[in-house]
């Protein structure tokens, strides 16, 4: 047999469809070579990152040709080595039944000393071999290359399988043409991604939640990454650290009405599966560092859920406020080791309500004025369902006349008065609709954030009057007096005449 013929049957043992997808080298049909190896053509290898899918075949047939439709979801920022395994002499039969006979971990031990690095992925999801055209004119050299990922994209749970790569590459049966020798090759080799994402989650209207806007719910959601076959997913973990500005509430502290922080794991198909915590994840506060940990039992079902989703509600409650009337959270999460941050943000505001009368064309703060704030009109002229802030209801002017209610979410509120200051009537209308927007009160130009009553005093009292009319009554008492006295020595000197004349007559 020729050794052109011999060359023909050890190549037809290799196909390298598999070797693109998981990295293995394996047998395939027969291949009728046009001729052997040039060696004079120039090599290459060219690396196509992409994201691993629900959607995507796990083991694509590839050629080593670049592909007219690649796939989607290209990934920046990966790193690979082509190390070229040592005791593989592909221009003898015996190197391709070497080639052909060993696997990626069997190459890995073997006394390897020429190492080649790419260039970090571009935005296409692309890298390449750059090698010393002194040193190396014609490219990579001819042989049988371990490729390893040695960095990560951001967001990428496992790195892709290490796989072996002949260079050249024979086409094979499928090739385009077939049965060809390919000097620039192109590998596919794919990645299990996640994608974490972090956001506020707006109380239902109307609820108890909606009615303490002080209570900042977050969402940490991460998707369950699609794995290659045969992996698990070992960790899973979400965590939210909080800023200074945020308190997390667990179940004792959560306010009555209001669901606590909880996590609810999806299928692919976005169908609501039973996870209960204890059993299937565990979650820990450590200083304002709030994580979720699956356990092993979680795990395990977890990776029979893969292109799912895990979501984390995180209830907080805001304690104060950023200058920018912005809260800033990060989360991470951490699947099988890799980890992925990521930033979410909420507006948050105050407000402040002042009391005042004005007499003399000058304003005057009113202490003892009593407030609540409401989210419907109804409900304030009814009196019913007032916000409450970190429990509290009613808030009462000091003596500047103001009182603040401290963190309130941005939106529209009814602030009513319901006691007066002592000695001052409601205001009338006793209602105001105010729009609370992101930052503290200002009460220079732009005002925000701040709600006044004016107040009058309650009507003066009808007092009697020292003066006029009540003279004329002094005098009328003092005239029928005076008559009377008259009357009384009239009686008498009438009386005394009669007992006169009574007495001489008697003589």
């Amino acid at each position: 047999m020729s050794i052109r013929r011999k060359a023909a049957a050890v190549f037809s043992v290799l196909t390298f469809g598999v070797i693109a997808a998981v990295g293995a080298v394996a047998p395939a049909s027969a291949v009728t070579l046009p001729g052997n190896i040039d060696s004079a053509q120039d090599r290459s290898l060219t690396i196509h990152k992409h994201a691993l899918g629900p959607s995507t075949p796990l083991n694509p047939f590839s050629t080593g040709q670049e592909l007219a439709n690649p796939p989607a979801d290209p990934l920046p920022g990966a790193q690979f080595t082509a190390t070229l395994v040592s005791g593989v002499d592909l221009t003898t039969p015996e190197g391709w039944t070497t080639a052909a006979q060993l696997t990626p971990a069997q190459a890995a031990q073997r006394p390897n000393t020429v190492v080649f690095t790419s260039t970090v992925t571009d935005s296409a999801g692309i890298a390449t071999f750059p090698v010393d055209a002194a040193t190396y004119p014609d490219g990579l050299p001819i042989g049988l290359y371990l490729v390893t990922e040695t960095q990560l994209p951001p967001g990428v749970t496992n790195p892709a399988a290490p796989f072996l790569v002949t260079l050249p590459l024979p086409t094979g049966v499928a090739g385009a043409p077939a049965n060809q020798w390919i000097y620039d090759v192109h590998v596919y080799p794919k990645n299990a991604v996640t994608q974490l994402t972090k956001t506020r989650v707006p109380a239902p209207a109307g609820s108890v939640e909606r009615r303490n806007p002080d209570l900042i719910r977050w969402a940490v959601a991460s998707t369950i990454p699609t794995l290659a076959a045969g992996d698990a997913i070992d960790v899973f973990s979400l965590t939210d650290q909080l800023p200074s500005e945020l308190t997390y509430l667990d179940a004792v502290t959560t306010p009555e009405g209001v669901t606590p922080s909880n996590v609810y794991v999806t299928n692919a198909a976005g169908v609501r599966q039973s996870f209960a915590e204890g059993a299937d994840y565990t979650i820990v506060n450590q200083d304002g560092t709030v994580t979720v940990s699956f356990t092993s039992a979680g795990l395990i079902r977890l990776t029979a859920l893969q292109g799912g989703t895990v979501t984390f509600e995180v209830l907080t409650r805001a304690t104060s406020i950023p200058g920018s009337g912005v809260i800033v959270n990060n989360a991470s999460a951490n699947v099988n080791g890799s980890t992925e941050t990521v930033v979410g943000s909420t507006p948050i505001g105050q407000l402040t309500i002042n009391a005042y009368a004005t007499s003399d064309g000058a304003r005057s703060p009113l202490a003892g004025a009593v407030y609540q704030v409401f989210l419907t009109e109804q409900d304030a002229i009814n009196g019913a369902n007032p916000i409450s802030i970190n429990g509290e209801t009613t808030w009462t002017t000091g003596p500047d006349g103001n009182v603040v209610i401290p963190i309130v979410t941005p939106g529209n509120y009814w602030v009513r008065e319901i006691t007066p200051p002592a000695g001052f009537q409601l205001p009338s209308p006793d209602r105001v609709l105010t729009a609370v927007v992101p930052g503290p009160t200002s009460t220079v130009a732009p005002v925000r954030n701040y709600v006044e009553f004016a107040h009058n005093q309650v009507p003066a009292f009808v007092l009697p009057i020292t003066g006029g009319d009540g003279g004329v009554w002094f005098a009328a008492g003092g005239a029928a007096l005076l008559s009377v006295m008259l009357g009384s020595a009239l009686f008498v000197a009438r009386r005394n005449a009669r007992t006169a004349r009574a007495e001489t007559a008697a003589v």
